[in-house]
């Protein structure tokens, strides 16, 4: 009976854990400073984007992808560093 619930206790910290994971990362910040940084950039690129394109969801995504970028940040789609998520204004 042991044996068997191991395989999912494992199962489900691999799923717990994959769900923290972060797309945006920055060479020059990390910890809590990078949480802060990321928010007031992220912010601060939601707001360009959404100005620049009010209405083009898909064209406000790219520009906030440009304007990261051009802020130092890099998107790794397989998980690693920060999410980005639009909430309804």
């Amino acid at each position: 009976m042991r044996n068997a619930t191991l395989p999912a206790v494992l199962i489900a910290a691999a799923v717990l854990l994959g769900g923290c994971s972060k797309p945006w990362t920055h060479p020059d910040y990390s910890g809590s400073l990078a949480d802060q940084k990321f928010k007031e950039d992220s912010l601060t690129c939601e707001v360009q984007a959404g100005e620049a394109f009010p209405l083009e969801k898909q064209k406000q995504s790219k520009r906030f992808l440009m304007c990261m970028s051009d802020l130092g940040w890099s998107y790794h789609p397989e998980g690693q560093g920060f999410t980005f998520r639009t909430k309804p204004r």
